[in-house]
């Protein structure tokens, strides 16, 4: 069970990152840098957004359905309660969106891209992925994801055409995302005869509340790794930087797609099972490899910018090497995480690390901006520092939950 729904977990995140990286080269070309800098920005933005309208809903629904796996009922009211709950947040995060679109520059002036991303991003959350997920069967949701993910794949290529078209591309985006909410739902009635259910308006309450830990640290996380995109906007970084900067974290992101499924599968499977044997061997095996790939990553960094982006982009290769070595504390962060912490029954002592490490970037980087020391290398060196700060943190809180449950001596 545990092959088979990491199998399955690995076909969504390939889609999720990988396809992103095949439409950038793509997308910088025909975009342009003030094109590709505007998409960039507004996609780390919706990061934010999106954060909110899960609000841990995926990782609270994931472990609350895997306690109760054999209890079509209960299955239906969680999922039920958490479409209410995404609700909303989605309201709150439509009245964010409002106020930064007014305020800064570069979403003012694309009010319209902003409105569509915006909606791309709620109907990609109502993705019931934490329903089948909790039920230890992701293969049909990765069937149906990737099924919709390869058609938007393609009309990108053949409808975008200019930077004038740039508005098609969350469109595109958003439809995929409808159409696999429709199929999955479809799914999930058919074979298991859940549907969603809210009970009561004390129930969402309850869910947003038990979800609370988990947002807490799901948001400083998408906090450390993309405020720094937004508060390049903030501070007037030049589009040529902040484009180099995106596909760099575009490419970062694409890698650390390889081992979200093992993570996503080692959470339900630490609820049942506190089998520490396996987090060890995970690490063991994994991190070296890690270290490997981003040394060789870092040699061939020109080569890998001249195709990600072209000749435009290569000057920012240094860029890339800088990141690279946020690889290397990032796989132990996401065996660590949710799969040990969080799965222990302590998601608090994982939201006091990410946000610790949060604050601390977000306050590095504040004053660096407000001195008018802003530069990218000053940000590569926050953007690292925080990644390894934050596995130190994680490494001994696991240490701690794991002696208390007496998985190790």
């Amino acid at each position: 069970m545990f092959a088979d729904n990491t199998f399955a977990l690995g076909v969504m995140q390939v889609v999720k990152y990988v396809f992103p990286l095949i439409t950038l080269p793509y997308l910088a070309r025909v975009l342009g840098s003030d094109g590709y800098a505007l998409r960039a920005y507004v996609v780390a933005y919706m990061v934010f957004m999106q954060t909110i309208l899960d609000y841990g809903f995926s990782q609270y629904g994931t472990k609350a359905v895997a306690l109760r796996a054999d209890n079509r009922k209960a299955i239906s009211e969680i999922s039920g309660n958490a479409y209410v709950a995404k609700a909303v947040m989605a309201l709150v995060a439509g009245c964010i969106t409002i106020v930064a679109t007014v305020s800064i520059p570069i979403m003012r002036s694309n009010p319209l891209f902003v409105a569509a991303s915006f909606v791309s991003v709620v109907l990609k959350a109502l993705l019931p992925d934490f329903v089948l997920q909790g039920l230890q069967d992701m293969r049909a949701m990765a069937v149906r994801y990737a099924g919709t993910q390869t058609l938007a794949l393609a009309l990108i290529f053949i409808l975008i055409r200019s930077s004038d078209q740039i508005l098609l591309v969350p469109v595109i985006e958003g439809a995929a995302s409808l159409i696999a909410v429709i199929w999955s739902e479809a799914y999930l009635r058919r074979r298991y005869e859940i549907k969603p259910r809210c009970v009561s308006l004390r129930d969402v309450l309850q869910t947003i509340e038990k979800s609370t830990p988990f947002f807490l640290a799901v948001a400083a996380s998408s906090f450390m790794a993309n405020t720094i995109t937004v508060l390049m906007g903030v501070f007037s970084i030049d589009a040529l930087t902040l484009s180099c900067w995106s596909i760099a974290s575009t490419i970062l992101a694409g890698i650390q797609a390889m081992w979200q499924p093992i993570s996503r599968s080692l959470f339900p499977h630490m609820v049942k099972k506190t089998d520490y044997g396996l987090v060890r061997k995970l690490l063991l095996i994994g991190t070296p490899i890690i270290g490997v790939l981003a040394v060789a990553i870092g040699a061939m960094s020109d080569s890998v910018m001249m195709v990600m982006g072209g000749s435009e982009y290569v000057e920012g290769s240094y860029v890339l090497r800088g990141v690279l070595p946020t690889l290397i504390f990032s796989y132990p962060i996401s065996i660590l995480g949710y799969p040990v912490i969080g799965a222990l029954g302590k998601p608090s002592w994982l939201s006091v690390c990410v946000v610790a490490t949060g604050l601390s970037q977000f306050l590095v980087l504040m004053v660096a901006g407000l001195s008018g020391h802003f530069t990218i290398e000053i940000i590569i060196a926050a953007r690292v520092g925080s990644e390894a700060l934050l596995c130190l943190l994680e490494a001994f809180m696991a240490m701690r939950v794991l002696r208390s449950k007496r998985a190790i001596p």
